[in-house]
């Protein structure tokens, strides 16, 4: 297919008003690229079409090394990747990519990444009910908040009679395997059942989401000097791309970890399900607006989330059992830009250790893990 055919036709499919549904479905097809909590944050859609039609088989289409984002979910079939930044694009592997969607034989299409390729795989499926995702960024009258991704992504059912999810917890899925190896290993390194184990992920994926990394050193150490509290410290290896700038969290963790010699470094050393042992075992999770604050939120971890940019109305924790610290007196925050246009990212810096570290203080105090999918408390300075 001539690149120039393939653009008319997703331009085609970009502009057609969404389609009359039928009553019944057998075989649904999700397509979200996009990082670890783009995926989770569609999960909840993916449970109520399951729960509205029982018996449909969902498939999901995932960019490129995020397939562990939904391996084990027991309401997915199959995971199909594609990375559109690799080699799946050339016309050679994306023309096979889209002849096997097309032998699936789909009669329903949740679109929830729009972009041209997208649009080709949802023509390619052949389903006469196509469900094409439009961002609403307006502030709502009813909470004076913008809609949080989980309920924006999920509107597209309605025309399906579903109506707005209610249960609005996302799921990840942690195997045996994973908790087994995570267990061992934090026995090996000195961890009691008994110790609170924060866990503190420093990196994120848009530099304009991080905290000054010398303040996660100082948090961490402090904690790691408190009796009965162990830190670990998390970052993925650069052959997981996480990152938009190749910022090295391995190198990064190691830097920190160097605050206190009680400091833990797992950073590179554990898979992605691992990670996700990690946090269903610690007692607290530190992190700014990314990946892991996903995961996390998916398993119920208590959560200190530092949001500057990130609007966490948008795309924070929707668990009891987090906090949210960010400067609401700036202007221009949450900017939910990538860019700082001030260029001092003040939103970030006027978060102190201190603030952090009496957050933290307060999550580590708590005993039972909070239900999910509920309101969001924020801090806000």
């Amino acid at each position: 297919m001539p690149l120039q055919i393939a653009n008319d036709v997703a331009l085609r499919f970009m502009t057609q008003s969404k389609r009359p549904v039928r009553q019944t479905y057998k075989r649904a097809l999700f397509i979200r690229f996009g990082g670890m909590g783009d995926i989770l944050l569609a999960t909840p859609s993916v449970r109520a079409l399951r729960a509205a039609f029982p018996g449909i088989e969902v498939d999901f289409v995932v960019g490129g090394g995020m397939t562990d984002a939904l391996t084990g979910h027991p309401d997915v079939r199959d995971i199909l990747t594609f990375d559109k930044r690799g080699v799946d694009s050339r016309l050679d592997h994306f023309l096979p990519f889209l002849a096997k969607i097309a032998r699936r034989r789909y009669d329903l299409v949740v679109n929830l990444h729009p972009s041209a390729k997208s649009y080709l795989m949802a023509a390619a499926s052949g389903a006469k009910t196509k469900l094409t995702f439009e961002k609403r960024m307006e502030v709502r009258a009813d909470t004076g908040r913008v809609a949080h991704a989980v309920d924006d992504f999920a509107k597209e059912l309605l025309p399906l009679g579903i109506g707005p999810v209610t249960d609005r917890a996302m799921d990840f899925y942690v195997p045996d395997a994973a908790h087994e190896r995570v267990a061992a290993l934090l026995a090996e390194l000195g961890v009691a059942a008994s110790d609170r184990l924060l866990v503190i992920n420093p990196a994120a994926s848009r530099p304009l989401n991080r905290w000054p990394q010398e303040r996660f050193g100082k948090v961490a150490a402090f904690w790691a000097g408190q009796p009965g509290v162990k830190v670990a410290l998390t970052g993925a290896p650069s052959s997981f791309k996480t990152v938009m700038d190749g910022l090295d969290e391995v190198g990064l963790a190691r830097e920190l970890a160097a605050f206190d010699p009680r400091i833990l470094n797992l950073a590179g050393q554990l898979s992605v399900k691992e990670f996700g042992a990690l946090l269903a075992r610690a007692d607290t999770l530190l992190t700014c607006d990314t990946g892991p604050m996903h995961i996390g939120a998916a398993l119920g971890t208590p959560l200190v989330v530092l949001s500057g940019a990130a609007d966490p109305d948008r795309t924070g924790p929707l668990t009891e059992n987090s906090t949210v610290l960010i400067d609401r007196t700036l202007s221009c925050v949450p900017c939910r830009d990538r860019i700082c246009r001030r260029g001092d990212m003040l939103c970030m810096s006027n978060l102190t250790v201190i603030d952090v570290i009496a957050a933290v203080g307060e999550r580590l105090g708590q005993t039972e893990r909070a239900p999910r999918g509920i309101a969001l408390p924020v801090i806000s300075f």
